[in-house]
């Protein structure tokens, strides 16, 4: 990652682009939501409780925190529920709902539900306690030379000083419960509920995971900002750096004569400290180096670390800082997105623009709010928008512009991993662009439907033809990963996890493709024919398939026919899908003879549908059944004579002779491979020319 992440900085100060040096000790707060709220507490100068609120989301995210050990930073620090409440079993599951139904009755006491509670907030006093003895005592240490004495940080240190933990402790008691009972706090900040199991678990654990509240401390005697305000932040930032100045002076740019080198050329000091952990959405804190000697199989050869890659501390403030910028939230779908559940990816050129390139948007990253913009967008015209965006660039960028491509996931808890990298040029983005649009586009005319969005005159919705659309790269996977069988002749879906995000950006920019198609086929064949089938016998018997992704699935098919050098000019011409055809064409004389002669009664599945499982397996043998099976029905169409479908039972039985024609003079595969299956399902659904209509007509040419 730690390369990754050099060339974000080195094209960040190309372009003149400076991100926020932060201190490595000052950490993000964490994220603020409905369960897990940050609370504002309020201190006098003597160090009392003035008040406690809630702390708006949008301003928690800019706060940062001195945190010099885990678990142990100011102003925000965690803190635990006042008291533990053990329940049965059977009580636990309805205990919180029976506390917020209480909470609203006007007789409500707090002393009637802690009374059969525990005091929980020995862990807190401990965290106090190291807080004043320890993190306090550091701080001040770091800021004292260019602090002033009527800053509000200067105000902070010494309220927080002042702080008397038994009395800061009522004093949260008395206004936690207060603003709980009046609605503006949640519960969780006064009691929470266990079972005697976890409460043993708790006991003899200490890293056992309990609620904590986030709290963030501030004063109410400030000047110009209060504590909980960017501009404090920024400044508290400004004083730890000032710290280090020394020692950032040495290691900037190449270093003094006989002093060691790291991997980049830069000064070595602070190789062997560890990296600091960079906060990013989706992956929480992502360390930048996971080789550790803590790990056996790392540390065997005693070489590890800083013995092995030696990294200094201003190439890793570089890095940590690139890492924080390409992964901050106004960038989101231009250098970074969400690739999958717990993967980040990250898209850039090596020259950056002067403005922002949807880049990340391109490649299909989800977005952080549900909205439909990929649904809308389309990528054939994104992929234009992008190319020529970036050919804007500068000299010759077509072909000499780097683009840089990766992407991290959560390996555990603690380590993160690059899963996927390229360097690729703009020239090179933009052919395999086209080609991914031209994959999608590799399928014939197809004769699918689907319900209209909107109500026709009478208030109903119609069919309307479906258009195929290109796929976004990156969500690929959730389709390949979706497994279609038959639960009671209906299909249904299921989720397996075999393909990661990253299948596509291989299939989109990797050479050779050939055997990761295959692969890709062969799965997609397994996990969607049962989708394929049901979506063929809707259409044998003229009905719109309840099926999702409609627009999506036959893409798919031509997209792995043309990695694997299929083109539809070639593939419509072989067996496989001339067998197809000859199915659909079945369904269709075996459906009119049931409209005319059984009064519309169809069965359950037509003649042709119902072989198509078979088909993929042994065709010839197929073509028997098929021709016992279609005998009656061929034989009436050859005899029907009725004015109003004899032009339609006519038109097929000549797509019929002119197939079995086809199909006499090439060579039929034994067992159809994956890419010959595709061709099948890709014959049936086709559409017949305008005068080999396959709609049924009344006498007055309506569609039924």
């Amino acid at each position: 990652m730690i390369n990754e992440l050099v060339k974000v900085a080195k094209a960040m100060e190309d372009a003149g682009v400076s991100a926020k040096d932060w201190h490595p000790r000052l950490k993000p707060l964490k994220k603020v939501s409905r369960k897990e709220p940050s609370i504002r507490i309020w201190l006098t100068s003597e160090g009392r409780i003035y008040d406690i609120e809630p702390l708006p989301p949008d301003l928690a995210s800019q706060l940062r925190k001195f945190e010099p050990d885990a678990g142990k930073s100011l102003p925000g620090f965690n803190v635990c529920p006042l008291y533990r409440i053990v329940k049965s079993d059977k009580d636990l599951k309805n205990a919180a709902k029976v506390l917020t139904d209480a909470l609203t009755k006007g007789d409500f006491s707090w002393d009637d539900v802690v009374a059969e509670g525990e005091d929980f907030w020995g862990r807190t006093r401990s965290v106090l306690e190291q807080l004043k003895e320890r993190v306090l005592p550091s701080m001040r240490k770091m800021c004292s030379a260019n602090l002033k004495p009527d800053e509000t940080l200067a105000k902070f240190f010494t309220a927080f000083d002042k702080i008397d933990i038994e009395q800061f402790r009522n004093d949260y008691a008395e206004k936690a419960k207060a603003k709980v009972k009046a609605g503006t706090l949640p519960p969780s900040l006064v009691c929470y509920f266990v079972d005697e199991k976890k409460k043993a678990q708790e006991d003899s654990d200490a890293n056992s995971p309990v609620p904590k509240p986030q709290v963030f401390l501030d004063v109410k005697d400030y000047t110009d900002y209060p504590v909980a305000h960017p501009e404090t932040v920024a400044r508290l930032n400004e004083l730890l750096t000032a710290t280090d100045s020394n020692d950032g002076e040495a290691a900037m740019g190449q270093p003094p004569e006989g002093m060691d080198c790291d991997a980049y050329g830069r000064a070595a000091n602070g190789s062997s400290e560890k990296f600091a952990p960079v906060r990013v959405p989706v992956l929480g804190d992502v360390i930048l180096r996971s080789q550790v000697a803590a790990v056996p199989a790392q540390s065997r050869y005693h070489l590890c670390d800083a013995d092995t890659f030696p990294v200094g501390s201003q190439t890793r403030k570089q890095i940590k800082a690139a890492l924080e910028w390409i992964s901050s939230n106004d960038r989101y779908g231009d250098t970074f997105g969400i690739a999958g559940d717990k993967e980040l990816f990250f898209a850039f050129p090596s020259k950056l623009p002067p403005s922002k390139v949807p880049m990340a948007s391109l490649f299909g990253v989800r977005r952080q709010v549900d909205d439909e913009t990929l649904n809308v967008e389309k990528f054939e015209r994104l992929a234009q928008i992008v190319i020529s965006q970036l050919k804007g660039i500068g000299e010759a960028a077509s072909d000499v512009a780097e683009l840089n491509i990766f992407s991290l996931r959560k390996m555990d808890k603690a380590r993160t991993k690059v899963v996927y990298y390229r360097n690729i040029t703009v020239s090179s983005l933009e052919k395999a662009a086209k080609d991914w649009h031209e994959g999608f586009q590799n399928i014939p005319a197809l004769d699918i439907s689907d319900w209209s969005l909107t109500k026709n005159n009478r208030g109903k919705n119609s069919p309307v033809p479906v258009e195929t659309r290109t796929l976004f790269p990156l969500e690929l996977h959730k389709i390949l990963n979706t497994v279609w069988a038959f639960d009671k002749d209906a299909p249904r879906q299921s989720k397996v996890i075999i393909f990661a995000p990253c299948v596509g950006l291989s299939l989109l920019l990797d050479s050779p493709k050939g055997a990761s198609a295959a692969h890709v086929a062969e799965r997609f064949l397994n996990h969607a024919q049962a989708y394929f089938v049901a979506l063929c016998r809707a259409k044998g018997r003229n009905e719109v398939a309840k099926l999702p992704d409609k627009n999506l699935y036959p893409g798919i098919l031509g997209l792995l026919l043309y990695k694997l050098g299929k083109d539809k000019e070639t593939y419509m011409n072989e067996s496989a899908y001339q067998l197809g055809r000859f199915l659909r064409v079945a369904d269709e004389i075996h459906r009119l003879y049931c409209e005319v002669v059984r009064k519309k009664d169809l069965p359950p599945e037509l003649c042709g549908s119902s072989l198509l499982t078979s088909m993929l397996e042994a065709p010839a043998r197929t073509l028997d059944q098929l021709a016992m099976r279609s005998t009656p029905y061929v034989k009436w169409a050859r005899a029907f004579h009725d004015p109003d479908k004899v032009g339609l039972v006519h038109d097929w039985m000549h797509q019929w002779a002119q197939i079995a024609d086809t199909l006499h003079e090439i060579k039929w595969p034994s067992r159809p491979t994956p890419e010959e299956r595709a061709q099948v399902f890709l014959g049936y659904l086709s559409s017949f020319q305008k005068s080999e209509s396959s709609q049924t007509e009344s006498k007055n040419g309506e569609q039924k």
